[in-house]
């Protein structure tokens, strides 16, 4: 599977998900397109059928089809914290469940929808 990670999400998590599985991580910081906008974001995503990690909660109501969302939602601040709480998404759901779904991960709760527009 495929991931792109938003320009707020730690580079650790890049090696957490290619560590569990046979995944390709990029970023929008190591493509040179930070601070894209949100739509056009969205539509690379789609369009290279990646899955797209991100701390931005404006991910939350697509307006346009996506791929894949996993939105993390941290009480706390840091790359640690952001770890922990994707480490906690994993102990119960795998990373090939989140294919076509949002995804919102916060510290007390993981929700998971399917509405592909």
């Amino acid at each position: 599977m495929k991931f792109k990670l938003d320009e707020n999400v730690p580079w650790i998590l890049k090696y957490l998900i290619e560590s569990i599985g046979q995944h390709e991580v990029d970023s929008v910081f190591h493509e040179n397109i930070a601070g894209i906008d949100d739509k056009s974001l969205n539509k690379k995503c789609f369009e290279e059928k990646r899955i797209l990690i991100t701390l931005n909660s404006d991910f939350i109501n697509p307006k346009d089809s996506f791929y894949g969302l996993i939105i993390m939602r941290s009480n706390k601040q840091g790359k640690n914290a952001v770890k922990e709480l994707f480490e906690r998404f994993l102990k119960s759901y795998s990373l090939e469940e989140t294919v076509g779904k949002i995804i919102i991960i916060e510290t007390n709760q993981i929700r998971l929808r399917s509405d592909i527009t």
